[in-house]
């Protein structure tokens, strides 16, 4: 029960209130680790370097989204093109995991307004946007796991 308190109180009144908010807005829920959300925002190329030397940024979340991305694609299409050869499978999911592709997608759903980065220290702007989806998804799939997911991507992407 005190949880569920905290919870609510650091989402409405608590300092990252506007990220809940961002995240609701994006994807339709209430995380419940809000720090891997931020982390997600923060482009390689606006990184926050630690005393240690360690970067602080989204593409460890980007990395793994991008495995969850292929995985749930993967799976639908498979499902969906029972009688399909594997060269057309990996040629459609090719087209649906690719940069444009997910770069079209985080500006559609307008993850691009929330993203943290410096636009002259990326060598890769045009897929600053891509990737902080994938991260998005990296840190869905960390939150709330692999089943939910597969059910945002499926159903909202």
């Amino acid at each position: 029960m005190w949880n569920f308190v905290r919870r609510a109180v650091r989402r409405n009144y608590g300092q990252d209130k506007e990220y809940y908010r961002i995240i609701d807005e994006l994807f339709g829920f209430v995380p419940h680790n809000i720090e891997l959300y931020k982390l997600a925002l923060i482009h390689k190329s606006a990184s926050l370097v630690l005393a240690d030397g360690r970067q602080i940024n989204n593409e460890r979340l980007e990395f793994l989204g991008d495995a969850v991305i292929e995985a749930v694609t993967s799976d639908y299409l498979y499902i969906e093109f029972p009688d399909r050869q594997e060269g057309f499978l990996t040629q459609l999911r090719s087209k649906i995991v690719s940069r444009q592709s997910l770069n079209t997608i985080a500006r559609t759903i307008g993850l691009d307004r929330y993203v943290i980065a410096n636009p002259t220290g990326s060598t890769n702007q045009k897929h600053i946007y891509g990737d902080a989806f994938e991260a998005m998804i990296g840190a869905i799939y960390l939150d709330q796991g692999y089943e939910f997911a597969n059910r945002l991507l499926i159903n909202n992407i």
